[in-house]
């Protein structure tokens, strides 16, 4: 998977080997990323509300790419031994603002798309029981990283 995420990236082109050139570019990258997920986030907050259910389905769509980079890039990082929770901070305006946004976007989809499901009690059983395994799975897996981190640092500072 890293060789493939490599080819995506085009890393091992030469422009990489100019180390100031490297940086701006992984800080316009950052950038760029970021504007991505905010631009997907508001629209994806909005479109489920003004456009009924043709908005939740593009914004259902929006949420899915923007994880699926999301995912590339924490994947592409771990592999490359660094752990961008271990000094997250989830209180920040910035992280608050934008988990309103995804909440706002998510309630608009299942708001439009009224899934006759979601009247029956079971199934809502079954989404907080998902959830919160889903969330327990997520402290457990940052949780372990943080750990797999502290023991890498103890052991470098042995040697």
């Amino acid at each position: 998977m890293m060789k493939a995420m490599r080819f995506v990236g085009d890393l091992d082109d030469d422009f990489y080997q100019d180390e100031h050139q490297r940086d701006v570019w992984n800080e316009a990258s950052a950038v760029g990323l970021q504007g991505v997920f905010w631009a997907v986030f508001v629209s994806s907050a909005i479109l489920p509300w003004v456009a009924g259910q043709t908005g939740a389905w593009i914004s259902l769509a929006l949420l899915i790419t923007a994880l699926f980079g999301s995912v590339l890039t924490i994947v592409y990082a771990i592999g490359r031994d660094v752990d961008a929770y271990l000094l997250s901070n989830y209180k920040r305006p910035r992280v608050v603002l934008s988990m309103a946004l995804y909440l706002l976007a998510v309630v608009g989809i299942m708001v439009q798309l009224k899934f006759d499901t979601f009247q029956e009690s079971s199934t809502w059983l079954g989404a907080l029981a998902g959830g919160l395994v889903g969330a327990g799975m997520a402290i457990a897996a940052v949780k372990h990283r943080q750990q797999r981190s502290k023991r890498r640092d103890e052991a470098e500072e042995v040697l």
